[in-house]
């Protein structure tokens, strides 16, 4: 044979155990391309997905442009008609008052009229000749068919008229007329005085620093007809019409993407956006060309898209390259494998004992025993014993009886699968050789032999084991948790099920805590927690189980229910156990618990179904009074609703400022005048009229949206206060009440001086109202913020004085100016010793250098006892009712005789 062909025979006999190889393992050449091609697939979703919400979010935030645009548009092209209708109406006065002689002749020339914008003014007889005109050739000239003249002569009222564009006969020019009536002493038609100006007059407000070369604005009546439009520095002529199809059907404003082939002659794409002029049949419309606007965007798209083609391509080379060396790897694995296979397959975990058994088999080939052919001195140490002691040897010279049989049956089970891999817990005997408590078997057939690997996992399982007991254990009581709960309840519902048992879940939530805690600190709430958890587990039944979910929030699972009396007795006792006052830092407080009850069957078959179901349950009990229990029914579902809808309201009232403040005059009780006045806030609900705050403050302190309505009230108020000023009237000083929330969770400092610096207040004339429970809670007092306001001007009061916990030392710590005594206390001055308390405060408050103001004063005697006391100001119905700000005025000195509506 030749010595080329013998070599070629040679080189593939050599490649045929790695072609054999790559056929039973075709998958290795396809798992990294399929890799790849699905992180290309998920590069690719998250790029268009990220650049399509981008899109989006930059379409939205043009069409929010485009209709603020329009607005302004609106307004300012408005008040230019107005212009032109005022300078109407001086004409026809000057001409009225000078006995119908006065003369236009010049009115260019004397700057009357601006060139720029206006063709010609000129008046008119009854009979449409022009008397007099700033063009003089136009004298004598008859105008009598013209339409803004005959709609003057008909029509009988005194009006403003603008006419549609039309060809001016003097100025040989497009121009818009406008037109007022004039009327003999006798009221009868004697005339019109006429103004004719351009259209680039009415489009004049086009922004262009906005709406750059391509942007749009016109004005058109509510039938169609254009009046003027204009695209960059071109008005369009009203017979060559730049927008070529009128307005959405239906939409009295708007904004929309229209088709810009039929919409506009140049063809380009625009956000178009419209507004009605109110009272006028006139729309203003403003478009933003689409490709300026989202020029940057457009930008960012090609770069976005771009880059996602490179990092495609290194996926590409990547998958490849990963792959030669992937299969290399398996390939060479295979062969070391295929050399070593029981070695390899007794001693891949190191450290473990590792083990070769023999079975032994009687004449008939049945398996009796094993022969241990090799061990590492580990293995052997494992069992108490030197590794020579142990090879040679049978299973049967180290085990007996029921181990035997199971360390047989073990050895058995892996011949025939080929594997046997457990891990088996070691049952402490006197005749158990191993010393280890928990083991991982595993034991590989290889070539009728079984490799055994045993590895001590004693520590680790013992390390698991705590580790789940404190994923099931709440850390601060000790009880069961929310995870032991998920966990336990399903099992306990299938037990139920099989038994055809009753289940009870009880929603515990306590009542007051979040007082307590937020007054006397976390380490108290926590204290105290742990109390109600002691006492929870002494009030149900020894099988019974107690669950902290969370918070202030505890579950009970009831097993074993036989009825309804059984679970109410467990919640009486639940209830029961909270009668006594928990002792805490010295002090006694009392605390209240709502109970959801939810029953399996009855009302849910899964976990959580029950929960939710307990949970609404016991939502129903809080909203009802609190401090009871209350069975799950199907009808709390709509009050649940009901909340959520409100809820949906409020942030939709907060987007379309449907809050109103109302005003409420603090008087001082020495000379009767107004001294401040109170910001109280209205929610001017859509076909309800006004809603009072006790209908929404709660929910809205609940969802967080008190500290967007918090800003809006401060830069409202800051607002009226310049409103005023700019009418002359005399300003007062203005409290606004403030949340807590807002102190946490926005900064109040920077909203107060913004809103005074934007709208030109002086600080001075604000006042912050701080209830004494919240200036309480944990970080409130001790923010630096009261001494920035301070620094600022604005003063401090504390509000429902006399409802909290404040102590002296802390007023006297945060300084406050004014002390608001909570109404309760006035509407009990005049019982017996009702002025006593009252008197104190009064006394305490002037000693710390603060002003006290009354609220809730309702009758004159309850003023005049408090006038006697001393306190400083007064508050409430008897006074004034809040008021809006248009009906606010303020009163002089004794202006008070008696209550007001």
């Amino acid at each position: 044979m030749p010595s080329g062909t013998a070599t070629g025979l040679r080189a593939i006999d050599a490649l045929r155990p790695l072609w054999t190889f790559m056929r039973r393992h075709v998958a290795l050449l396809l798992l990294w391309p399929a890799i790849a091609a699905c992180a290309a697939v998920a590069l690719w979703s998250f790029v268009l997905l990220d650049l399509g919400q981008e899109r989006r979010d930059r379409e939205a935030e043009l069409a929010h442009r485009v209709d603020a645009y329009t607005q302004s548009m609106v307004t300012r092209t408005q008040r230019a008609l107005a212009d032109i209708d005022r300078l109407l109406l001086l004409l026809r006065h000057i001409w009225n008052d000078s006995g119908r002689r006065a003369s236009l002749a010049g009115g260019f020339e004397a700057g009357a009229f601006a060139r720029q914008y206006v063709s010609t003014a000129a008046v008119m007889d009854r009979n449409g000749v022009v008397v007099t005109s700033t063009h003089p050739q136009s004298i004598g000239t008859n105008a009598g068919d013209r339409p803004y003249f005959i709609a003057q002569r008909d029509s009988g009222v005194d009006r403003l008229y603008l006419s549609n564009p039309f060809h001016g006969r003097l100025s040989n020019r497009e121009v818009i007329a406008l037109s007022r009536p004039i009327f003999a002493p006798d009221g009868s038609f004697d005339g019109i005085v006429q103004i004719s100006v351009l259209p680039s007059y009415v489009v004049q407000h086009y922004a262009e620093p906005i709406l750059g070369e391509y942007g749009f604005v016109a004005v058109m009546r509510k039938d169609g007809v254009i009046l003027a439009s204009r695209t960059g520095a071109k008005v369009h002529s009203f017979t060559q019409p730049f927008l070529l199809s009128p307005l959405p059907q239906g939409q009295a404003s708007g904004v929309a993407s229209p088709d810009p082939r039929r919409w506009f002659a140049d063809g380009r794409a625009r956000v178009v956006g419209w507004r009605p002029f109110p009272g006028q049949d006139l729309i203003g419309i403003v478009g933003v060309d689409k490709q300026t606007a989202l020029a940057a965007y457009g930008a960012h798209r090609a770069v976005q898209i771009e880059n996602a083609w490179w990092n495609t391509l290194w996926l590409v080379l990547a998958a490849l390259l990963a792959t030669g060396v992937y299969v290399h790897a398996k390939w060479r694995r295979y062969q070391v494998e295929t050399i070593r296979s029981t070695y390899r397959l007794a001693t891949e975990d190191a450290g473990d004992g590792f083990f070769i058994n023999r079975p032994v088999r009687d004449r008939h080939g049945v398996i009796r025993d094993f022969t241990v052919v090799d061990c590492n001195q580990h293995g052997a140490a494992m069992f108490g014993k030197q590794a020579e002691e142990l090879i040679g040897h049978r299973l049967s010279e180290f085990y007996q009886g029921e181990l035997l049989r199971k360390a047989c049956d073990r050895l058995c089970q892996a011949l025939e699968a080929g594997i046997y891999d457990r891990e088996l817990p070691v049952t402490p005997a006197p005749d158990q050789p191993l010393q280890a408590r928990w083991i991982r078997y595993k034991a590989v057939r290889a070539d009728g032999d079984l490799a055994v690997t045993i590895r001590d996992i004693s520590e680790s399982k013992a390390h698991l084991s705590e580790l789940e007991r404190r994923s099931n254990s709440d850390e601060l009581t000790g009880l069961p948790n929310r995870y032991w709960i998920q966990q336990f309840l399903p099992q306990a519902i299938a037990r139920a099920r099989g038994a055809g048992h009753a289940l009870a879940v009880l929603f515990v939530d306590l009542d007051g805590f979040k007082a307590v805690n937020d007054v006397l600190g976390h380490a108290a709430g926590d204290q105290l927690l742990r109390t109600v958890g002691k006492r929870l587990k002494l009030a149900v039944r020894p099988r019974d189980h107690v669950v902290r979910l969370g918070g202030d929030e505890f579950v009970v699972l009831l097993e074993h229910v036989g009825s309804r009396e059984d679970v109410e007795h467990v919640a009486s006792r639940v209830l029961a156990a909270f009668h006594d006052g928990f002792h805490v830092q010295h002090a006694t407080h009392v605390l209240g618990a709502s109970i959801g009850i939810s029953l399996f069957p009855e009302h849910g078959e899964d976990a959580e179904t029950l929960l939710k179901n307990a949970d609404i349950a016991m939502y129903s009990v809080k909203t009802g009074g609190k401090g009871g229990f209350c069975f799950f029914q199907s009808r709390f579902f709509e009050a649940i609703r009901a909340r959520l809808e409100t809820e949906v309201e409020l942030r939709r009232a907060l987007d379309q400022h449907q809050f109103v403040l109302h005003y409420q005059p603090r008087v001082d009780l020495a000379t009767g005048s107004a001294s401040s006045m109170e910001a109280l806030v209205r929610w001017e609900r859509p076909g309800q009229g006004l809603t009072g705050p006790d209908r929404f403050i709660p929910l809205l302190e609940e969802t967080g949206l008190i500290v967007q309505l918090g800003e809006q009230v401060i830069d409202g108020v800051c607002r009226q206060l310049a409103i005023w000023a700019r009418e002359g009237t005399a300003p007062v000083p203005v409290s606004v009440n403030i949340s807590p929330r807002q102190f946490s969770q926005s900064d109040v400092m920077t909203q107060f001086r913004d809103a005074t610096a934007r709208h030109g207040v002086d600080p001075a004339l604000l006042e912050i109202e701080v209830t004494e429970s919240s200036m309480m809670q944990e970080g409130i007092g001790e923010s630096a913020v009261f001494s920035q306001l301070r620094e600022l001007g604005i003063k401090l009061c504390i509000d429902d004085f006399g409802t909290g916990y404040s102590s002296l030392s802390q007023l006297q710590k945060l300084r406050f100016d004014v002390l608001k005594i909570d109404r309760a206390f006035v509407l009990r001055i005049e019982h017996p010793e009702g002025d006593t308390l009252i008197a104190s405060m009064i006394a305490m408050a002037h000693a710390l250098g603060m002003r006290v103001v009354a609220e809730g004063i309702e009758s004159q005697g309850q003023m005049r006892l408090l006038q006697t006391l001393g306190c400083d100001e007064g508050q409430g119905y008897f006074f004034s009712r809040p008021v809006p700000p248009e009906e606010y005025r303020r009163p002089t000195a004794h202006a008070w005789p008696g209550p007001r509506a």
